[in-house]
């Protein structure tokens, strides 16, 4: 059975857009990114989405310089306008360091506050001319919950280990 054709397709659905994006970078660096989405016809939960993104970040004097930063994430998807009635609220936390010219490892912790999920990845990359070779660790739910693009599975659901050999040219 052909499920392609029980599938509507959304790509030529008119729709209104509004973003914003402010940026202040003093003593630290403090931003907001917002969205909202309205379809122009009634879709039920997906009629209307909100994104709104608060973030903060710093680089300490310690060594080569340790880059932090945290951000927290609302998304809900509404019937009305601006309801919430079902929001999702993430919290990240990076911390970056340079090792040295070639070498950079870093970390990030996203806590999913409505599931009370903890997603946990390290990441050391190291660069040597148009080569760069990652080794990236993870531990994280098996049922992964991030609202990312594509849906489905994730290739960092659960516990595992990553190499990647990118080149550059």
């Amino acid at each position: 059975r052909d499920l392609g054709a029980a599938i509507p397709v959304f790509e030529d659905l008119p729709e209104n857009r509004l973003g914003l994006d402010i940026r202040y970078d003093g003593i630290i660096g403090l931003w907001f990114e917002g969205a909202f989405i309205h379809k122009s016809c009634d879709l039920g939960k997906l009629t209307n989405q909100e994104i709104m993104n608060f973030g903060m970040d710093y680089t300490f004097g310690v060594g080569n310089g340790l880059y932090i930063m945290a951000e927290q994430l609302v998304f809900s998807t509404d019937t009305k306008v601006f309801g919430f009635e079902q929001p999702l609220y993430f919290t990240a936390l990076n911390a970056t360091y340079p090792i040295g010219i070639a070498d950079n490892v870093s970390t990030i912790f996203y806590y999913d506050w409505k599931n009370k999920n903890t997603y946990r990845f390290v990441n050391w990359n190291h660069t040597a001319g148009n080569f760069n070779f990652y080794v990236m660790a993870f531990w994280n739910p098996e049922n992964y919950s991030l609202p990312v693009d594509g849906g489905g599975t994730s290739l960092f659901a659960g516990p595992g280990v990553q190499l990647m050999l990118v080149y550059n040219h």
